[in-house]
């Protein structure tokens, strides 16, 4: 590999791992984090192929499942992610699917052997399975509840309907009352507007009708999910490539995590993955992403990412294949949890002849 490649790499996982100064959105501890979120996209995308010539232009059509479970405790914690795609052009259809899932038991504070089993198939590539086992340190937290309670506060102070922030007890306070399943908005808002009025800080005999309205407005935000932590991992195992014959290799993998809310209305999220065979370490995978969203006024969500992989005879025999790409899209809620999604994604691999970009339209609903 050559220097210049890895330099990046390195830097970012160093980068992402060394202590970094807290935030106060993030110094929120709930008891327990749960996140789940199923939600399915259709879309319609202009596409132009890395070939000069554009023989490869077209436009398609698609459908896009994906899932995102968190549920951590003080003394555990499970995770799934897992993505279909399904794409048709005037030439065929392909299909894309992959996933990981991690169960990890905490030995003290933030230290914790896990256990992790992941897969990929694509129409260019076979299946490939790997199980894998070891030990890391961090954690991930749901910190939506704090980051809604510092918005709210944000929100009537530029209103004009409190006369100074109202400290760190109510606003933990407002946190909980978030927090809470069970109870519905509306009962929630009642109990909000009684816990602010507590504070002795709101101007007048209560909450006026803008006010009510955004806070209407914030707790109908639930999939503004918000988290934060960190967490570098060790694992070794096997994977397994179901091609015409199946194909085992001892497998070791590194990763390193980051996430951050600077803001209420903020979310940083980062990380890098090596995978390697340990008989052969020179066979690679190297994957690293950063992303930056945030939500806009009248209820735009702007996001930007870049990505970087590396395939080092990973998946192709003494060859090595870099791609870079960066995405970036804006999304408005157009009723209920029905989204519209704008997007525009630029790629290059190694022997590329130009860029590959695609314009995408999607309208995407969350199921829960």
């Amino acid at each position: 590999m050559k220097p210049k490649t890895l330099s990046p790499l390195v830097f970012w996982l160093v980068a992402i791992t060394l202590p970094i100064a807290a935030e106060s959105i993030c110094d929120y501890r709930p008891p327990e984090s749960r996140i789940s979120d199923l939600g399915v996209q259709g879309s319609f995308s202009w596409y132009d192929g890395p070939y000069a010539d554009d023989r490869e232009r077209s436009v398609s059509a698609g459908l896009v499942a994906d899932c995102s479970l968190l549920h951590s405790s003080v003394s555990s914690a499970r995770t799934f992610d897992g993505r279909v795609e399904v794409d048709g052009t005037r030439v065929g259809w392909t299909a894309d699917a992959g996933g990981s899932g991690s169960l990890r038991s905490f030995l003290a504070d933030d230290l914790f052997v896990v256990a992790a089993v992941g897969f990929v198939r694509s129409s260019a590539s076979p299946l490939e399975f790997d199980l894998t086992g070891g030990v890391g340190t961090g954690r991930f937290r749901d910190v939506t509840p704090m980051a809604q309670a510092i918005r709210i506060q944000n929100e009537l102070l530029d209103l004009g309907e409190l006369l100074a922030p109202v400290g760190d007890t109510a606003l933990l306070d407002v946190a909980q009352i978030l927090g809470e399943v069970g109870p519905s908005d509306d009962d929630k808002a009642v109990r909000l507007a009684e816990r602010l009025a507590a504070t002795e800080l709101v101007v007048g005999e209560g909450l006026g009708v803008r006010a009510l309205l955004s806070l209407d407005e914030i707790l109908a935000s639930y999939s503004d999910t918000r988290f934060c932590g960190r967490d570098v991992q060790a694992r070794v195992g096997a994977s397994a490539t179901f091609d015409s014959e199946v194909q085992l290799a001892a497998t070791g993998i590194l990763l390193a995590r980051y996430a951050a809310v600077p803001d209420p209305v903020s979310q940083v999220d980062s990380s890098i993955q090596a995978k390697f065979r340990l008989a052969n370490p020179d066979e690679m995978a190297i994957d690293a992403d950063l992303s930056y969203a945030r939500r806009l006024p009248d209820g735009w969500t702007a996001r930007a990412e870049y990505r970087v992989s590396l395939d080092r005879s990973w998946t192709a025999t003494d060859s090595t294949i870099v791609s870079h790409a960066v995405a970036g899209s804006f999304t408005t809620q157009v009723f209920g949890s029905v989204g519209i999604r704008f997007a525009c994604n630029a790629e290059h691999r190694t022997g590329d002849e130009e860029i590959t970009v695609s314009l995408t339209v999607d309208l995407e609903a969350d199921l829960f």
